[in-house]
């Protein structure tokens, strides 16, 4: 089954959509399940909730044609494509019925759901590896192992891309890919790239290419916590390695990240490693009491935009934390260096 990997809202929506076509959906359940979820995976929210009633379910729903939703639990999904055609779906025997289409869907989906199995309990032993003490040779493995997944998903999908059904499964991959491996997807007459769940995914691949490696950085104007204007050429380009860090105080994940970037900036900056924070803050007031508190004694520049910030179009930024590291002169050489990434990369830099 597909793992719910992405959805921004996991409450029941208001049912809307953009033509009242109807879809018969039925099918069997594992014994104790007594709801089945159907979601929007297009718009991320749960649009129904299909009762179960001695291990079956059947049931008619409005939707939108051609659209792309997920069927099953919080914790799984199968997707379909609202083709129309009836489809019932076997939960227990891990089979679909339906259109060509979403048989299709239903055969990549387990493919890669099997290979994620396999992953993910090497994944579980490369833990406790971690945990027993051998931290090095674990994490190294690890991250050898999320590169390889990646590889490997993308040649499950390659023989279904003449059809619909990567639609189903690239906005995901996509998070996971550089650009590379992203670029030979991006194949304008594709049948999958028209869907309108392959939007964001488009969105996030131009933020790749603004972040290829050898790019020259692109300049940006903020003002400084002082409220004076400040460039990034001010920095980069000047013959040391500098980390274009952005963030937000508002964003979680950038402040778990943040004593990491903390501890490298400590460890690098007496051998001329910089940083730039650029922030995605609108509240001036909550941007520098963050920076005091998250002890980040770097340079700080800010348009005060949110999500307009005009970074987020210059450097493709759509989800933070991320950042760019330039080198002396002022090309990008890396991109979002998180958690070990990011010593493992500076230690490339500076021997240790």
């Amino acid at each position: 089954m597909r793992k719910l990997m992405i959805l921004a809202v996991l409450t029941v929506a208001a049912l809307v959509v953009q033509a009242q076509d109807k879809m018969h959906l039925t099918g069997m359940c594992p014994e104790g399940k007594d709801t089945v979820l159907v979601v929007d995976l297009s718009h991320g929210f749960i649009m129904a909730k299909i009762p179960v009633r001695e291990g079956k379910f059947d049931t008619t729903l409005p939707i939108e044609k051609d659209g792309l939703f997920g069927i099953g639990g919080r914790d799984y999904l199968v997707p379909f494509f609202a083709d129309l055609v009836p489809l019932e779906v076997d939960f227990v025997a891990h089979k679909v019925k339906g259109s060509a289409l979403n048989e299709m869907t239903m055969r990549c989906d387990l493919s890669l759901d099997s290979l994620d199995q396999v992953i993910n309990e090497r994944m579980k032993a490369l833990k406790a590896l971690e945990e027993a003490g051998d931290v090095k040779f674990a994490r190294q493995q690890m991250a050898d192992l999320k590169l390889s997944r990646v590889a490997r998903r993308i040649e499950i999908l390659k023989p279904y891309a003449g059809t619909m059904v990567p639609a189903a499964f690239l906005p995901d991959m996509f998070m996971e890919m550089n650009y590379e491996q992203v670029k030979p997807w991006l194949v304008d007459d594709a049948p999958y790239m028209s869907h309108p769940r392959m939007n964001v995914a488009k969105q996030y691949a131009k933020g790749l290419e603004k972040k290829q490696l050898g790019r020259k950085f692109v300049d940006l104007s903020m003002r400084n916590l002082d409220g004076g204007i400040c460039h990034l050429s001010d920095w980069c380009g000047k013959g040391n390695y500098v980390l274009v860090d952005f963030w937000a105080s508002w964003c979680g994940p950038c402040r778990k990240e943040m004593p990491n970037v903390v501890e490298n900036y400590v460890k690098y900056h007496k051998e001329g490693f910089e940083i730039v924070g650029v922030s995605f803050d609108q509240n001036e007031a909550q941007w520098k009491a963050a920076v005091t508190n998250l002890g980040m004694d770097w340079p700080q520049i800010s348009d005060l935009k949110g999500w307009e910030c005009a970074a987020s179009d210059a450097y493709g930024v759509i989800a933070i934390p991320s950042n760019v590291l330039l080198d002396g002169n002022g090309c990008i050489v890396a991109y979002d260096l998180r958690g070990d990434r990011l010593g493992e990369q500076l230690k490339t830099v500076y021997g240790f």
